[in-house]
């Protein structure tokens, strides 16, 4: 879980293969689907603008800009 400079929250969902954004101010998700099978993001973090997703099944370093 991270809480972005904005409030956004951010999770990632080994079921859906996606990192997910929750806005609390409009109670509403909105989902970041990985482009590889299995991507288990296990830990995230961010900078003003951007949140990164480590993606343990993969090998990678995804991000996600605003």
């Amino acid at each position: 879980v991270f809480v972005d400079d904005k409030d956004k929250v951010w999770v990632s969902d080994f079921a859906a293969n996606a990192i997910l954004r929750f806005d609390p101010e409009t109670e509403t998700f909105e989902s970041f689907p990985s482009d590889r099978p299995d991507a288990a993001v296990r830990q995230m973090l961010g900078r003003p603008g951007e949140m990164w997703g480590a993606e343990s099944g993969t090998d990678r370093l995804v991000v996600i800009r605003d």
